[in-house]
């Protein structure tokens, strides 16, 4: 399991990336304190550092060092979480971030530095009620996974890579339902190994620019529930967050 190391004095924005760091499943070390970060550091081995902009801007000096050092030598990335009223002349490498945060946007950066095969899109587990056809043919499926470029069915009707064919999805909550072009990427085959799953991942096509709002609408309020809802897990602030257009 990847360790991040995060700190930062705004404790709603902390406890909120907190929550879905470990959503994501990453091991999380949380501090808002200088001294504790530098201890942090020093017994740890964080892959991955995110740290406010007021630590290391306006902080103290050692603990800049210590980051500097650890970044420098090529041992772990750095995400600097930008704030009002400080600019950012940090000079060593690092990847800023806005604030409030574009969730999409950031899971891309985590992902990017922390996993071999990195993921593009946020997929968000769900279990919705949905419907598709492929040209005649009329079936109802179960979307067990979504995301802003597609989604997976679970289905017994065998398709092939490159099948094309119409997805309905209701946004449940949202009182909206979309009707979605698609093309099949892959099939999945049942077997002991996957609870005898049987189903299809689905790219989707020509995607318009509400329909890509409102999934990411749909997704951001339905991600945001499932982590304030886990055992443990601080309560989120969507507030943080960039809301959808």
């Amino acid at each position: 399991m990847k360790r991040l190391l995060l700190g930062d004095t705004r404790q709603p924005l902390l406890e909120t990336i907190e929550g879905m760091l470990k959503h994501w499943g990453y091991r999380v070390l949380v501090s808002s304190r200088p001294e504790q970060i530098r201890v942090l550091l020093r017994e740890t081995s964080p892959d991955l550092l995110i740290l406010g902009a007021g630590l290391l801007v306006k902080g103290e000096s050692s603990l800049r060092k210590s980051v500097e050092k650890l970044v420098t030598a090529g041992n772990c990335p750095l995400l600097v979480l930008r704030e009002e009223g400080i600019e950012d002349h940090l000079t060593l490498a690092h990847d800023p971030i806005a604030v409030p945060i574009d969730l999409f946007s950031f899971f891309a950066h985590v992902q990017r530095h922390t996993e071999r095969f990195p993921r593009k899109n946020l997929r968000l587990t769900v279990k919705l009620p949905g419907m598709f056809s492929r040209g005649a043919q009329t079936c109802l499926a179960e979307v067990l996974s979504l995301s802003i470029q597609g989604l997976m069915i679970k289905t017994s009707l065998r398709m092939e890579p490159g099948d094309a064919l119409t997805v309905c999805v209701p946004l449940v909550g949202m009182g909206k339902e979309l009707e979605l072009a698609g093309r099949v990427l892959y099939g999945v085959q049942p077997s002991a190994d996957n609870n005898y799953l049987q189903g299809v991942g689905v790219e989707f096509i020509g995607l318009s620019e509400s329909d890509r709002d409102a999934l990411g609408d749909f997704i951001r309020k339905r991600f945001f529930g499932d982590v304030s809802a886990e055992e443990h897990a601080p309560q989120v602030s969507p507030d943080q967050f960039e809301q959808p257009r």
